[in-house]
């Protein structure tokens, strides 16, 4: 069977993804099970597994970036540190640096350089040069504590940045791409049955114990993961509508749209709407204008949704604690909403009062609590956005924007381009998962956790490879 014969699920990827998918439910069942191993059991079966790895691998970067992929999102819970509790010393960090050397064995013996050029790699460089200044700008304000408390979390943001590039410079062929994206979509469904579960097991529970964290132990953030990547699985679905095999792909993300509701994100439904509406555009017009319709049917008649995102939503407009005058915005909106009126006024304070080069990364929580007159303690922004530009400045946040702006971008070009039915599946998920990405960054940060964002920097350096594969067979072509 060929890719274009069914679904590309069903043909061309890596059989050694196999042993991934064992690893991916190894980790959800520690995590489920809260399973503690003892020091020692983790350093020699990690070391063996990893060692075995390494002899595999050598080479074959794939295999590596295969395990760090179906690692990934289980980094927060399962730190992979072997007991040692050493700075920097993690899973992640290894497989990192592994998949590094076995791709620079692998170009030194091809006799091909170890990276590759994109007008994307620079402005993502600048990105990251711009997030790192901030820190040394504001270390040089506030005295080196705050340089050394804040290195580490800005480490962390820039590691999922870094994956980006680790996917272009790795990833080779379209039996990669392909089975970087199964391995994505394999590990947002298991995700989706971890949240599920844990809602079964607190259902009865208050309303706020109910809202399950999962993997980012942090409902709203669970919420965007779902919205960022459950798009792969409708992608897949939409490109092959007429095959069987793709319909069953409707039961993970029916999984996955049932993980947003255990998690009772109101940014997350919005987003996912918006991500649905996205995939409808660019697969069909028409399917765009039925999902529209569809969409104005169910505000006007709210008692078809489902009853849980019903009573979330219902909970919006209620008195607010944090109301600034009778007449405020604020003053009709239940706490959680009132609180995020109260701070981006405050935020979009703390822009105007350091507009170049912001306060600093990580300082905002800081701040906050003067831009609000105290009705506000140490919060985060709860947008990325203002918090972009307030920790790093007018500038940076343009250069954030422009790097959203060139994904899109690209990804609409591979889309409309690809000759392989499935690299126009991966970017039409792609697609509407930016969709909501951009949403769901507008009622909170979601954009500095490494287990959420690593897979969003994973799919563009896959885009970025389509791109230039297919861009390379072009010219093949005219020169043919």
């Amino acid at each position: 069977m060929t890719p274009t014969q069914g679904p590309a699920l069903a043909t061309g990827i890596d059989r050694r993804i196999w042993w991934m998918i064992m690893a991916i439910g190894l980790f959800a069942v520690l995590i489920m099970r809260e399973v503690a191993l003892p020091s020692s059991v983790m350093a020699v079966f990690g070391g063996l597994a990893l060692l075995g790895l390494f002899m595999v691998g050598v080479q074959q970067p794939e295999l590596p970036l295969y395990a760090l992929i179906a690692y990934l999102p289980f980094s927060r819970i399962l730190v992979g540190d072997f007991g040692t509790y050493a700075t920097a010393f993690n899973l992640t960090n290894i497989l990192i640096l592994w998949t590094l050397v076995a791709h620079a064995f692998r170009q030194a013996g091809r006799g091909q350089p170890l990276f590759q050029g994109t007008p994307l790699n620079r402005v993502i460089l600048l990105f990251s040069a711009l997030g790192t200044i901030s820190l040394l700008i504001a270390g040089w304000s506030y005295g080196s504590w705050y340089a050394w408390e804040y290195l580490i979390p800005l480490k962390r943001w820039l590691t999922p940045m870094f994956l980006y590039f680790l996917t272009l410079w790795v990833v080779r062929d379209v039996r990669a791409i392909k089975t970087v994206a199964a391995l994505i979509m394999v590990v947002v469904t298991v995700v989706a049955l971890m949240a599920i579960r844990d809602y079964a097991s607190v259902a009865n529970s208050s309303f706020e114990d109910s809202r399950v964290g999962g993997i980012a132990e942090h409902s709203n953030t669970l919420g965007a993961f779902f919205v960022y990547y459950m798009f792969l699985l409708l992608g897949f679905f939409l490109a092959y509508p007429s095959k069987l095999k793709a319909w069953w792909l409707l039961i993970p993300f029916a999984l996955c749209f049932r993980g947003i509701m255990v998690t009772f994100s109101r940014g997350a439904y919005l987003a996912c709407a918006v991500g649905a509406l996205a995939a409808c555009w660019f697969r069909s017009k028409i399917l765009f204008v039925v999902a529209v319709a569809v969409g104005l049917f169910a505000l006007a008649n709210p008692v078809v949704l489902p009853a849980g995102i019903r009573y979330r939503l219902g909970q919006t407009v209620q008195g607010g604690e944090y109301a600034l005058q009778q007449d405020d915005l604020a003053q009709n909106l239940e706490s959680s909403a009132a609180s995020r009126i109260v701070i981006w006024r405050g935020a979009w304070q703390m822009i105007r009062e350091h507009p170049w080069r912001g306060v600093g990364y990580g300082a905002f929580p800081r701040f906050i609590p003067h831009y609000t007159v105290g009705r506000i303690g140490e919060m985060d922004a709860h947008n990325s956005y203002l918090l972009i530009a307030a920790e790093m400045g007018l500038p940076t946040l343009a250069v954030f924007l422009l790097v959203l702006v060139m994904v899109w971008h690209y990804t609409c070009w591979l889309y409309r381009h690809a000759q392989d039915p499935a690299l126009r599946a991966i970017a039409l998920g792609f697609l509407a998962g930016l969709a909501g990405l951009v949403v769901a960054n507008l009622f909170g940060s979601r954009m500095d956790a490494q287990e959420v964002t690593g897979y969003f920097w994973v799919l563009c350096g896959l885009v970025m490879r389509g791109v230039l594969m297919e861009r390379q067979a072009r010219r093949e072509a005219r020169r043919a």
